[in-house]
């Protein structure tokens, strides 16, 4: 990877001294409460022309009532600052110039119920917005995120998929995904059945992060998605009730709490949901015994049926020690169960007889829990706004599984056989993070700090048959085992941003040491993986004009084996098709460089982008016969991995009442398995496309399309077929605004399938995974505690 080192330094040391040319200024200030001098955060900042309506940029203000403007052009210009409890203020008119290219407007907001009647200014929030290192998908104008799941709205994001089972994908690969930042044990192995239960109403937005500065872990081929949960800061006594029915005898409720006096924020939000599921999963193989070269034809078609019920919730505390320091705690917990009811029919024959016809029945009952708990500090110094926080985190995460299973034998004509597995799993995370935060001049700042994970899991599987002889259950060693995965990661960081004129840049550098350690409690061996590594990162953006702008990313990233991927131990849901881990897997490593470019005004934007990413070590699935009735699937290292793909954000707004968004595509993937037998390098084209359209109807009925399209997708053994899905939803405000009555359908024409082709010299497989996604629901919503004023501004960035 030398050149692309070379390109990038040359880029970033080059380039800015040419253009460094024209004159732009930056527009700065603080915001504090007139009659105790407090500082005001999240205040809504505006910037207008005099004359004009439009509305040129928009800030809201941060915990230390500060805010920035920045690459503000030259011309006159006045500010307006707003919020709830506070007369509206306006500043009188200034000019940016070069003889004045900062200009300082400290403001002092005073209470009391008058406008102004000067200005008016309209501004829907935008569904998708764009920064330096960064997508945000704001949640709260997607009308699905009302009534569906965190899964169903990850699958709207841009460049994120998610497939039959819920598993998130990002660019076509694998991502880490955080809530508020931070690692939860709810986005490891169990991810994709959190997040159908994770209710989106509780999300305020989700942050898109494919070349993450240095400030973040580097897990994750494609990158990071961060799903920021809502935190009201509003002054008073506010929030938000939720309520849904829907077919099959769905529901799901939610609260959303805060009361704010001032130095004090109190907050607490809970939902619960009751799900119901319905899948059936066909899967036709054909395999060839290495030995004799009898062909046998196994065929299995399963039913499988489930309602999860979970509760979800959350309580915290902010304190403002001062006007300099604050400190709180916060706490969540997380609770799912789930009963499952599922039968199998497998059938096994040759050319000439059947061998083979039984059904394969299992009762589950399943608990996940998770509990956690942070607490921060956070002091600024009076000098050039340093900023340093301190915050501790830890969680605890039990799960039990309890699998009976029944063999119910048609042909040949035996008794019944049982068996059970008993599966409990507990992870424990500690999370310590300490930042410091200094601004050396007003167009730059660094930022450096310490982050560090200590995780533990331990998977303890017991499993027992039924002893006809003994009419009794015997433990089945064969299926008894315990796996215990420690993990600690020590990380030093640190990055430097610049922001002068038109160009914008960040860099960082992170060094992490990762001591990890597999132990194989059932065999006593221990496997030992100790390895130090740096992994530098670049944004950089260039701003043509005052709306287009050019953007150029890398990072060096890393996606490690969770400890599902590293069991050895097989679970035998399936007796005949068996998944196993490998403890000797390698990480990924993944170099990742992205070029894009955003132009845009008040109706439309565009975001071309192309990236590039190679991968050495990437994880990949082998399905090879471990005899002839058996399969077995474990993850193993290919040799390399490269991947080009292009993606293009299209946003359109003709109107107030029309929105349209379109985010395509285009991925070319090459693998190189040499290393595992396969002799020749695998190549595809693939494609995905995102469709989001809005329109609200004349009498103020606003109607939502989702659409996502994904086609073919590349395996070393064989491929994945392509899926369409197409959502819908209809939302109508009552109760002046207060409330809104919606009614939400999913895959409306049960088209979400998926489908894999395998094939390798001793096997044919197809499988064919169907869900009833198709789900009706129908709700409403209620906010209290806000009154807002036809002359108040009407875009408020702290919801």
């Amino acid at each position: 990877m030398p050149k692309i080192y070379t390109l990038l330094l040359s880029f970033i040391f080059f380039v800015p001294q040419i253009l460094f040319a024209q004159n732009s200024g930056v527009v700065t200030g603080k915001i504090v409460d007139g009659s105790t001098s407090n500082a005001v955060e999240f205040v809504n900042i505006v910037l207008m022309k005099p004359g004009s309506a439009d509305v040129i940029k928009r800030e809201v203000t941060d915990a230390k009532g500060n805010y920035k403007l920045n690459n503000v052009p030259e011309g006159t210009y006045f500010i307006v600052a707003s919020f709830i409890g506070y007369q509206n203020f306006k500043t009188a008119s200034f000019t940016v110039s070069a003889a004045h290219q900062k200009i300082i407007q400290d403001i002092k907001l005073e209470g009391g119920m008058k406008n102004l009647d000067e200005v008016t200014v309209a501004s829907k929030k935008p569904l998708y917005n764009n920064s330096i290192d960064r997508k945000v998908y704001d949640v709260s104008q997607d009308m699905l995120a009302k009534s569906g799941s965190a899964s169903e709205v990850l699958a709207n994001v841009p460049l994120v998929q998610v497939d039959v089972d819920g598993n998130i994908s990002l660019r076509n690969s694998t991502a880490t995904i955080l809530i508020n930042g931070k690692v939860s044990p709810l986005m490891g192995a169990n991810a994709a059945a959190a997040l159908q239960q994770f209710p989106a109403n509780s999300i305020e937005k989700i942050e898109v992060i494919t070349n993450p500065s240095a400030k973040y872990r580097p897990d994750g081929t494609g990158g990071i998605i961060n799903i920021v949960l809502k935190k009201n800061v509003k002054r008073g006594l506010n929030g938000t009730l939720t309520g849904n029915v829907g077919n099959r005898e769905r529901y799901n409720a939610g609260a959303n709490v805060n009361y704010n006096i001032g130095k004090i924020n109190i907050y607490g939000n809970y939902s619960l949901k009751q799900d119901d599921r319905l899948r059936t999963n066909t899967n036709n193989r054909v395999q060839t015994d290495p030995v004799t070269q009898v062909i046998r034809y196994y065929d299995d078609f399963a039913i499988q049926r489930a309602r999860p019920f979970s509760n979800i919730g959350g309580v915290g505390i902010d304190y403002n020690l001062s006007d300099k320091t604050t400190m709180g705690i916060s706490g969540n917990f997380y609770v799912r169960n789930i009963h499952k009811h599922d039968i199998t029919t497998k059938v096994i024959r040759t050319v000439s007889s059947l061998e083979q016809d039984y059904d394969r029945k299992r009762e589950n009952f399943e608990q996940e829990k998770n509990f956690d708990a942070t607490i921060y500090a956070e002091h600024g110094f009076k000098k050039n706004g340093n900023k340093l926080r301190l915050e501790f985190n830890m969680a605890h995460s039990p799960e039990v599984e309890d699998n009976r299973y029944t063999n119910l034998f048609r042909y040949p004509a035996i008794a019944n056989q049982l068996d059970n597995t008993l599966i409990k799993q507990t992870a424990n995370q500690k999370h310590a993070a300490l930042t410091y935060e200094n601004p050396i001049t007003e167009n730059s700042k660094i930022e450096a700090g310490y982050d560090g994970q200590y995780n533990k899991e331990d998977l303890d599987f017991y499993g027992e048959a039924f002893n006809q002889a003994q009419q009794r259950f015997l433990t089945d060693f064969n299926k008894t085992n315990r796996f215990i995965y420690n993990e600690n990661i020590h990380a030093l960081y640190g990055t430097y941003a610049l922001d002068v004129k038109k160009i914008g840049m960040m860099l960082g550098l992170r060094g992490e040491y990762s001591d990890v350690t597999s132990k194989l409690i059932t065999t006593g061996e221990v496997v030992p993986n100790h390895y130090f590594k740096l992994y530098p990162t670049l944004h950089f953006t260039y701003k043509v004009a005052r709306n287009k702008e050019l953007q150029l990313n890398y990072s060096r990233r890393v996606r490690r084996p969770e400890a599902d991927e590293l069991n050895p131990f097989a679970e035998y849901a399936d007796p005949t098709n068996v998944r196993v881990g490998n403890p000797y897997l390698l990480p990924e490593i993944i170099h990742s460089v992205e070029l894009g470019y955003q132009w845009s005004n008040d109706h439309f934007s565009i975001l071309p982008g192309i990236y590039y990413r190679y991968t050495y070590n990437r994880f990949t699935a082998i399905t090879a016969p471990l005899n002839d009735s058996v399969l077995v699937t474990r993850q193993q290292n290919l040799s390399n991995d490269r991947a080009f793909g292009a993606d293009v954000m299209l946003t359109l707004h003709p109107s107030d009442k029309l929105s349209f968004n379109l985010i395509p595509n285009v991925f070319y993937n090459q693998i190189d398995a040499t290393n595992l037998g396969y002799s020749n390098k695998k190549s595809t084209v693939t494609w995905s496309a995102n469709v989001n359209g809005s329109y609200i109807l004349p009498w103020g009925t606003a109607i939502q399309l989702n659409s996502v399209y994904k086609s073919a997708r590349l395996t070393p053994q064989g491929k994945y077929l392509p899926s369409y899905v197409l959502n819908i939803g209809v939302r109508e405000e009552v109760l002046k605004k207060k409330g809104s009555v919606y009614l939400t359908v999913s895959d409306l024409f049960k088209s979400q399938r998926q489908v894999a082709e395998l094939q390798s010299p001793l096997l044919l497989q197809n499988i064919n995974q169907r869900s009833n996604s198709r789900i009706f629901y129908l709700g409403f919503s209620y906010n209290f505690g806000i009154v807002k004023k036809k002359k108040d501004l009407q875009f408020d960035n702290s919801q």
